[in-house]
């Protein structure tokens, strides 16, 4: 079987001082003084991180909270670099990075006598990235179509397999360059259609019973092109990108959450081995539902506190974890690259 290692994960990317002692207690609202450097994407990305994680950290500790824009790779790689004195305080990650460094020892683990709030995130998603983080936020891989063309759009996985391969549809998907693919599509859809991550046969049956009706998106803006020329009907995509496009005055754009769930496709934080204790501070300000839910005003995706509470408009966007399908990341990551050597065989690139 083939693996990725934690340098391969680093090669593929995605789209990616003094610690506390066990058990002691975090120093919540220190004395003023101090800085720290904090990891945000671009864009609203770091417009959400600097107002609703930045600002509330910053009057509480009197501390100053830098932010490095990039991504996942590039701020794994550094702290790899210098595990002794990470130039990064905290980590923003995709699943796969995100267990990359959990498995080489390059964070930290987190508990609830270290980040409080943590107690009001589900113990799957800290799990999930084995106890050395926890995911905040997270998008659903599901079905996004052009509402004036597509009627009745379909309701299941099956369904658009079905429909799509008679010919009804033209569908765009990611394609195997777009780093979620793995997780929000060939392993959500081998889920779906009675496979697994052991199994991703169903998946390629699909796929070659669509191949004629099929057209692949390498960013999400090639998916949003697509379906605004029409050169597609629908396809597998994201519901908070979905939203944004809706609220940018593509009005005509839904999304269905399949009956079989879609892929829930995560955000992890993350504090390197070494990092400003401070960064305890700050990730616990991450976590803390008030701030979360100005996060997913913002951002148009779920968030994980369990108290937090949707507006009314938000809340008949966002998907209820509940209903998704919970990816076994970890397993994935080791079968992920026979799965491209596939999809390269069979389908293209």
């Amino acid at each position: 079987m083939t693996t990725l290692t934690r340098r391969q994960l680093l090669g593929t990317g995605a789209a990616l001082g003094t610690t506390l002692a066990a058990g002691a207690l975090p120093r919540m609202a220190r004395a003023a003084g101090g800085e720290i450097t904090v990891t945000a994407f671009g864009g609203v990305w770091e417009e959400a991180v600097r107002s609703c994680f930045v600002a509330p950290f910053e009057e509480k500790t009197g501390a100053k909270a830098n932010v490095s824009l990039g991504g996942p790779a590039q701020w794994l790689a550094q702290v790899e670099a210098d595990p002794s004195d990470p130039p990064v305080d905290m980590l923003i990650m995709t699943p796969d990075l995100a267990l990359a460094a959990a498995d080489g020892d390059l964070v930290e683990d987190f508990t609830v006598e270290k980040l409080p709030n943590l107690a009001e995130i589900p113990q799957q998603f800290t799990d999930s990235v084995k106890g050395k983080g926890t995911l905040f936020d997270y998008g659903v891989g599901g079905i996004t179509y052009n509402k004036q063309v597509v009627s009745e759009p379909p309701k299941s996985f099956a369904e658009f397999v079905d429909r799509v391969a008679a010919g009804e549809f033209i569908a765009s998907v990611p394609s195997i360059s777009y780093a979620v693919t793995p997780i929000m599509l060939i392993w959500a859809m081998a889920e779906a259609l009675g496979g697994g991550v052991d199994n991703v046969d169903p998946f390629f049956e699909a796929m070659a019973k669509m191949k004629d009706n099929l057209v692949f998106w390498g960013g999400p803006n090639d998916f949003f092109n697509h379906l605004s020329s029409g050169e597609a009907d629908l396809g597998i995509y994201f519901d908070g990108r979905t939203w944004n496009h809706y609220d940018s005055g593509a009005e005509w754009i839904d999304f269905i959450n399949p009956e079989e769930g879609g892929s829930l496709n995560g955000v992890a934080v993350q504090i390197p081995k070494n990092a400003d204790p401070l960064a305890w501070d700050y990730v616990n300000e991450v976590l803390d539902a008030q701030n979360q839910s100005k996060f997913a005003k913002i951002m148009n995706y779920g968030v994980t506190n369990k108290n937090v509470t949707y507006d009314e408009v938000l809340a008949t966007r966002v998907t209820p974890w509940e209903k998704t399908v919970f990816p076994p990341y970890a397993q994935i990551i080791e079968v992920r690259n026979e799965w491209v050597d596939r999809w390269n065989r069979e389908i293209g690139g």
